[in-house]
């Protein structure tokens, strides 16, 4: 029964992404690309690869990912690295990597990598858990250096979110509260740091806190957002009858789509997609709980950790209850390699609850 609600839930919130980025993109895309379907057309697409993807991993036994762990990490790690020099620059960032039939981004990738390779990693250790030399030490190099390479693209927001993931995963392996604290008063110090040292992120962290007084400045998506919500009610405004698409709220279809959810569906709808979410994050913490060994009880943990913070990360800045760092909703947002790597989570997650009893 989890199994069959986690497989639903994750179709009925792709399907949902598919109307939603419709919906978001028809009336912008006119006056950019001349075409108003371009970027459903390849959302579309992205989907369609993201099912076939998922049911393949269904059906995939997860202890396979075991052995290919290291490669995995590898290409991420060569990713990440030629990113900074040959990557695709946008907006003063460089985060994406073009091979010339597809386009991806290595730190959706790198996230991936990280819950797989740290998940085989404590299971290998797990009888040295309270060794800061063959545990925490070892991990806290090891995020220092993979978080380090998606600051610099920059990504900090994702960086973070990673760095959250392998503490929850820490945590679920049962490292001891001293190393955990150790490592978590490390990563807000340094965190707190590079907010402050970049006028970028510290404009925007100004902006979350003084949005009513910046609503021309910092706090203008969040002040649209809110507006799309409201003018959703309860029942909402129905499909492209929102304000959203028209260019309002910016990055409607990616970073702001719940507001586009709350707008066009309403509360109604924009509790249905938090209940598919929460569904999806519940059951599998519980497959964590029950797994067959501790392999798939970290992978299933660091997978739910993972769905859980981006769920957070993106309604909070939606809501305006915490900064904007551009985090995508899993499944709904548009996006190519987001939405297959989730998938691929989404897979996994769902082959260790086929397996557990």
């Amino acid at each position: 029964m989890r199994y069959v609600a986690m497989l639903a839930s994750v179709l009925l919130l792709m399907l949902t992404g598919v109307v939603m980025v419709l919906s978001a993109s028809n009336p912008a895309l006119i006056g950019q690309d001349g075409d108003a379907f371009s970027k459903f057309a390849r959302h579309a697409t992205y989907v369609t690869v993201g099912v076939f993807l998922l049911l393949f991993l269904v059906g995939r036994d997860y202890r396979s990912w075991r052995r290919i762990a290291p490669l995995l990490l590898g290409s991420a790690f060569l990713a990440l690295v030629l990113v900074l020099f040959v990557g695709r620059s946008s907006g003063g960032s460089r985060r994406w990597l073009d091979l010339g039939l597809f386009i991806f981004q290595p730190s959706e990738i790198a996230k991936l990598a990280l819950v797989v390779s740290l998940a085989s990693f404590l299971d290998q250790r797990r009888y040295f858990l309270d060794r800061v030399d063959r545990v925490t030490a070892p991990v806290a190099l090891f995020l220092a250096l993979l978080c380090g390479l998606v600051v610099l693209q920059p990504k900090l927001g994702t960086a973070a979110i990673m760095g959250s993931i392998a503490l929850g995963m820490l945590w679920a392996a049962g490292l001891p509260f001293r190393h955990l604290a150790a490592l978590l008063t490390s990563g807000l110090l340094l965190g707190l740091f590079l907010t402050l040292a970049s006028p970028y992120r510290r404009g925007r962290v100004l902006g979350f806190f003084s949005a009513s007084q910046n609503s021309e400045g910092w706090g203008w998506q969040a002040d649209q957002s809110l507006i799309s919500l409201a003018n959703g009610g309860f029942r909402g405004t129905g499909l492209s009858a929102g304000h959203a698409q028209w260019g309002w709220v910016p990055e409607a279809h990616t970073d702001f789509v719940f507001a586009v959810v709350g707008e066009q569906l309403g509360f109604i709808g924009s509790l249905a997609v938090v209940i598919l979410l929460g569904t999806i994050i519940l059951a599998g913490f519980r497959t964590a709980q029950i797994a067959p060994d501790v392999f798939g009880s970290l992978l299933a943990a660091g997978i739910s950790f993972w769905f859980f913070l981006q769920v957070v990360v993106h309604v909070g800045g939606v809501l305006r209850l915490l900064p904007i760092t551009g985090v995508t909703l899993p499944f709904i947002s548009y996006g190519g390699t987001a939405l297959i790597v989730n998938a691929a989570a989404a897979g996994l997650l769902l082959n260790i609850a086929r397996q557990s009893r």
